[in-house]
């Protein structure tokens, strides 16, 4: 990507307009000015393989200001502009090693696992192997087979996040019942996706990592991802850290180590729930058998760079040089349940409605990762942040806002 200008005259130009132009216009000029100006370290590449946006030292030296008040020690940014994605890194990989984040370092997705399983989910239905209408019930035997509302949860529920299922079950003697009458109204649920990945493993004989890496990451050339840790990805590895900037442990990896040491025949890369429900006691016997402490999983394990999430959203953007994504985005952005008066959800992600333009975002929230991706399909265009830092959602709220003009209404709801 190039730019016609330089900061400065960039500047310039922007003083030019301000009188002449509204409010909002202006956030957005002075948005793409400071993306140009605050676009890049020494690490920003793009898929195009065309020259970086000229960058000032300003632009770096805020972020680094943000990112140390925040004692956020890393983050990596994907833009996506039609076919262009341009990566970025700031910071280190783990607090106290002169370890560069850069936009290929791999972080955890946690949440923003959700549109990729999403998109397995619509490409399956779109070939007759499952219905997305039909209850789950019908093919896989429920958490709680006594709970009658629960019998006519279907995909687009869980998708949807209206099934009625709570997020998570953290205990053995927590029961899993639906909290109101599926489809009626929102109410966020891990439980749902991952009972839809079970559904979906039984229909097609894979594991969840299996599948998804056949019908994304290896169409889309995403080397550096996989919804459970494997050995390669130790060298670009980002460390999650607690609100001090103290590294943590990643229970994605811990368990994934844990597996792959039991010995198993089976390579762990093609391992169903059935498989790793087995393994658990012997990986770890003081965790309960229950989804949120299970990996992989379609709800929250995905492991990516900021490029390759950048050319996911490309693909679904309808760019790049794989065709099919466009209409499973347009499929997804049609919103299902309501949340209020800005905020809805379609499948698999947020609809957000503002001054007459449609966004589509999700967060992701795992232990020491704090990460957002915000799309506007109508411009082709997209921003993924990933942070390594349990203050994380601080510093990617500053900059989207920065480079966006944009106040999203999703930053109030989180």
């Amino acid at each position: 990507m190039t730019q016609d200008r330089t900061p400065d005259r960039q500047q310039a130009a922007l003083d030019d307009r301000l009188s002449r132009i509204g409010r909002r216009e202006w956030l957005v000029a002075s948005g793409t000015f400071l993306l140009a100006s605050c676009t890049g370290s020494a690490n920003s590449t793009s898929s195009a393989s065309r020259p970086a946006p000229s960058v000032t030292s300003r632009g770096d030296d805020e972020i680094a200001r943000i990112m140390r008040l925040a004692t956020v020690p890393g983050m990596s940014i994907a833009t996506v502009r039609g076919a262009d994605v341009l990566v970025e890194g700031f910071g280190v990989r783990r607090a106290g090693t002169g370890d560069h984040v850069s936009g290929d370092t791999v972080f955890e997705a946690a949440s923003l696992s959700k549109p990729v399983f999403t998109a397995i989910v619509l490409q399956l239905a779109a070939e007759g192997v499952l219905d997305l209408d039909k209850p789950l019930g019908d093919y896989l035997a429920l958490p709680n087979p006594g709970d009658e509302r629960s019998k006519s949860i279907t995909a687009t529920h869980v998708l949807s996040h209206s099934g009625g299922w709570r997020n998570w079950r953290g205990g053995r003697d927590v029961t899993l019942t639906s909290d109101f009458p599926p489809g009626s109204r929102f109410s966020y649920s891990g439980e749902g996706f991952f009972f839809l990945q079970r559904v979906v493993e039984k229909l097609t004989g894979r594991g969840v990592s299996q599948l998804v890496r056949e019908r994304v990451f290896e169409p889309l050339g995403m080397r550096s991802s996989g919804f459970i840790w494997r050995p390669e990805l130790d060298a670009a590895l980002a460390s999650p850290h607690s609100n001090r900037g103290v590294p943590m442990d990643s229970h994605n990896v811990r368990m994934s180590k844990a597996f792959r040491g039991l010995g198993e025949t089976k390579p762990v890369d093609e391992w169903t729930n059935e498989d790793v429900e087995r393994a658990m006691p012997r990986a770890d016997a003081n965790l309960p058998v229950l989804p949120n402490f299970l990996v992989p999983n379609a709800a929250a394990s995905l492991m990516t760079s900021a490029r390759d999430y950048g050319t996911f959203v490309r693909w679904l953007l309808g760019a790049g040089p794989v065709s099919g994504g466009r209409p499973i985005l347009d499929r997804m952005a049609t919103q299902r349940v309501a949340i209020n008066d800005a905020l809805g959800w379609g499948l698999g992600i947020g609809v957000e409605r503002l001054d007459g333009r449609q966004y589509l975002w999700h967060w992701g929230d795992n232990p020491g990762f704090k990460n957002f991706v915000v799309v506007e399909p109508a411009a082709s265009s997209a921003l993924v942040m990933f942070t390594n830092g349990n203050a994380g959602a601080r510093v990617y709220e500053r900059v989207i806002r920065a480079r966006t003009g944009v106040d999203h209404p999703g930053f109030l709801w989180i």
